[in-house]
């Protein structure tokens, strides 16, 4: 029989234009992510305890609700207590941004004065004051994207609200969708398809898991610090900070900049007790934290993951640097299978 009259031709073609079907219907409603994507991390944080409490005898459902109702009195106190604070400090930021936008103009003033009385060649110091000017240019985009960041949380409250709904719904069903996706998947294909979902789920698994316990542990840890040291703003430096952490290796110089930046309009010494703080706790982090927590969960070498950091970087910004490192673990795992079938 020829190959166009077989059964299992029609199947793969049919399967083809479904996945096709699927992505096409994904790009069109990719503005509606955001509850999915964060329905997927809270699958991923509470769907192994509720497996625990299933395995103890709970129903599932029970187990769910059960783990929502301890999520919301968590959040709700966190929310009674944290946003209060959180709006108190950014009404002083506010009302600071005066004062530290004089400071800095006044040390770029400086600055400009001391090299235009130097004897430095025009050009050289030509060169010079347009870097100091796209600094300052540089630093005011930021702080325009940031307030755009959160412009555009508050917008999306009602998506964000969606993602709990979402992800009860997907615990609650998630055997019967392994099962349909098994049913849907060409026998022959099964094997092969399941052991690429188990280690591309052991990526997400780990990196969702291990980092934002990492998150949650340094930003509790510098937000302390920072308030034990007296610096202002210090729970926002340290949630910056705790979150930066989801970049490897670039993270902590990201997020340690903003409270550095604060601590240098204030004092020298101001300055040098956050560093050393910071310095602290990434030696706490790196060298107790982590390792106890994530290991080398990714299985990327040091220089794959500079390389992927910098690509992710480069093309999508904090994004890309954020999923550089388990887009390339899963890239490896892919590239690895399909070598492993080839030779």
């Amino acid at each position: 029989m020829a190959w166009w009259k077989e059964k299992c031709t029609y199947r793969y073609l049919f399967l083809s234009f479904l996945i096709g079907l699927i992505l096409f219907f994904l790009y069109l409603i990719r503005g509606l992510f955001v509850p999915f994507i964060l329905a997927i991390v809270l699958v991923y944080m509470l769907n192994p305890l509720v497996e625990r409490m299933e395995k103890r005898g709970s129903p599932r459902v029970v187990a769910i609700l059960i783990l929502y109702l301890g999520v919301v009195i968590v959040a709700t106190s966190l929310l009674m207590y944290g946003v209060p604070r959180m709006v108190n400090q950014l009404e002083k930021m506010v009302e600071n941004i005066p004062l530290y936008t004089d400071q800095v103009e006044e040390i770029v003033r400086n600055i400009q004065k001391r090299f235009a009385d130097s004897s430095m060649p025009p050009g050289v110091q030509q060169i010079v004051d347009e870097r100091i000017r796209w600094v300052e240019s540089r630093v005011l985009a930021i702080v325009r994207k940031s307030m755009d960041l959160l412009m555009a949380l508050l917008s999306n409250l009602f998506y964000i609200a969606l993602a709990p709904v979402l992800a009860f719904y997907i615990m609650k069903d998630l055997k019967l969708i392994k099962n349909w996706t098994r049913s849907i998947v060409p026998k022959e294909l099964v094997e092969d398809v399941f052991y690429l979902a188990r280690k591309v789920d052991d990526v997400f698994s780990n990196f969702i898991r291990g980092h934002l316990t990492v998150v949650v542990i340094v930003g509790i840890l510098s937000s302390l610090a920072f308030m034990v040291i007296g610096l202002e703003f210090a729970a926002m430096f340290g949630i910056i900070a705790g979150i930066a952490e989801l970049i490897p290796y670039f993270g902590p110089l990201i997020g340690a900049a903003p409270a550095v930046g604060i601590a240098l309009l204030h004092s020298k010494y101001m300055t040098l007790k956050v560093i050393l703080a910071v310095l602290i706790i990434q030696q706490v982090e790196g060298n107790i934290i982590s390792p106890k927590i994530m290991g080398n969960c990714m299985g990327l070498h040091p220089l794959v993951i500079i390389v992927a950091l910098l690509a992710g970087g480069h093309l999508f910004g904090i994004a890309g640097m954020l999923l550089a490192v388990p887009l390339a673990a899963i890239i490896k795992i892919i590239v690895s299978f399909v070598w492993r079938k080839l030779i």
